[in-house]
C-alpha cells in the first residue's frame, strides 16, 4: 500500500486528525473494513490504525467517525464499500493520526519549502499583502527613494510562489489585487508590486537589500534575466514583467 495524500478532518470532534487517506494498492492487495493498516510517518516510525470507512461517498457516511454528524441524521450510502482489492486507488478513513506527520510527497515538498523560505529574507512581510504580520502603513516614507537599479531589480520576473486568490489594495479602496504573487532571487523574496509601492507610495526597503543590489553580487541575477545593461535606461521604463494576469500598470496602481 502506498499513501498518496491525506486530508484532515473538517469535523470539530476530529480536528487535527487524519480522516481521508488516498492510497494505491498493489495487484491482489486487499483491505477490508476494520483491518489495521500501517501508516508511515515523517520521522520514519509507523502507526497502526483501524480502517473506519472505505471510499465514503456522502457526508452521512462519516457518521461512523463523527458524533457531530451522527446527531444531524444525514443520509448515508445504501451500499457502503466493505472491501477493496488492488490494483487500484482508493480512499480509507482512519482516526487519531496527526495528518501533517504522515509521510507523503506533498508533506516532503512542504517541509522542504518551509526550510527554504526560512533561509530567505522577505522584503514585504506585511499583513495587508498576506505575507506576514507587520503593517505596511508603518513602513511608508514619502521622502524615500532608491537608485534605478533597485527598481529594475524588483521588476525582474522570477516567480517563486503564487497563491490564487484576491485581496484588497492597501492604499486604494475597492481595488482588488491578485495573489499574493511572489518573486525571488534566491536570497530575497517580495510581492511583485513592491517596486510600485516604493515609487508611488514611498514604501521603504531594508538598507541591507539596497546595498546588496547596488553591489556586484546582484549583477549575475540581473544579467540572467536581461541581455542589456540596466543603466542604459534613463527613465523608469525598464520592466521585465510579461503580461501577467492581474498585473496593474503603475499609473493605475
Amino acid at each position: 500500500m502506498e499513501i498518496l495524500r491525506v486530508t484532515g478532518s473538517p469535523y470539530e470532534d476530529n480536528k487535527g486528525e487524519v480522516l481521508n487517506i488516498d492510497v494505491r494498492l498493489d495487484v491482489n492487495e486487499k483491505i477490508a473494513l476494520g483491518d489495521k493498516i500501517k501508516i508511515e510517518m515523517m520521522d520514519g516510525t509507523f502507526l497502526e490504525r483501524d480502517v473506519k470507512l472505505i471510499n465514503p461517498k456522502l457526508a452521512g457516511d462519516y457518521t461512523a467517525v463523527s458524533e457531530k454528524l451522527k446527531a444531524e441524521g444525514l443520509k448515508q450510502s445504501k451500499n457502503p464499500d466493505k472491501e477493496v482489492k488492488g490494483e487500484c486507488c482508493c480512499t480509507l478513513v482512519v482516526m487519531h493520526v496527526p495528518y501533517h506527520e504522515v509521510k507523503t510527497e506533498d508533506e516532503i515538498a512542504l517541509r522542504k519549502f518551509e526550510e527554504e523560505i526560512q533561509q530567505r529574507y522577505c522584503l514585504t512581510p506585511y499583513a495587508e499583502l498576506h505575507m506576514g504580520e507587520k503593517s505596511i502603513y508603518n513602513y511608508i516614507d514619502s521622502s524615500f527613494s532608491v537608485p534605478d537599479k533597485v527598481i529594475a531589480y524588483l521588476q525582474i520576473k522570477e516567480l517563486y510562489l503564487f497563491a490564487p486568490g484576491v485581496y484588497k489594495h492597501p492604499f486604494i479602496e475597492d481595488k482588488d489585487l491578485l495573489g499574493p504573487y511572489i518573486y525571488s532571487d534566491g536570497y530575497y523574496y517580495w510581492d511583485r508590486d513592491t517596486w510600485k509601492y516604493v515609487l508611488k507610495y514611498g514604501l521603504t526597503l531594508p538598507k541591507q537589500f539596497i546595498d546588496y543590489v547596488m553591489s556586484e553580487k546582484s549583477d549575475e541575477f540581473m544579467k540572467k534575466h536581461h541581455n542589456s545593461d540596466w543603466y542604459l535606461k534613463t527613465e523608469n521604463m525598464l520592466n521585465f514583467l510579461p503580461e501577467d494576469a492581474g498585473d496593474i500598470p503603475i499609473e493605475n496602481f
